[in-house]
């Protein structure tokens, strides 16, 4: 009796260390993603805009779709046939966000506004 009871306890103690490991997964990426949240725009003399929303929605001159995945930023506009990924990188207490194009390692600057 005393054996089973010590089984049972040590893997109800083993299922609750697994699943709370999980659930603090989860939280890095939404605090990470939250990080994006609002509107940027570039440097000067390339004035434009873009808006990522907590949905993962996303407005840059026409509305699409944006996820982390792996650790990298992926971007996707249907009406332009955009489907990009790129490495990014916050500084300035998260009010610059420097994006680098993975397929040609081209970077933009945006300030978030």
């Amino acid at each position: 009796m005393k054996k089973e009871l010590f089984i049972i306890g040590t893997l109800a103690i083993l299922l609750s260390v697994g699943f709370s490991g999980c659930n603090q997964e989860n939280n890095k990426i939404d605090s990470e993603k939250d990080r994006f949240i609002g509107t940027w725009q570039t440097s000067p003399g390339y004035p434009s805009l873009i808006e990522f929303f907590k949905d993962g929605g996303l407005v840059y001159g026409a509305e699409g779709t944006w996820d982390l995945k792996d650790g990298k930023l992926v971007i996707i506009i249907p009406s332009y046939n955009l489907n990009d990924t790129y490495n990014y990188e916050f500084s300035n207490n998260d009010n610059t966000l420097t994006m680098t194009l993975i397929l040609n390692n081209y970077s933009q600057v945006w300030t978030k506004q």
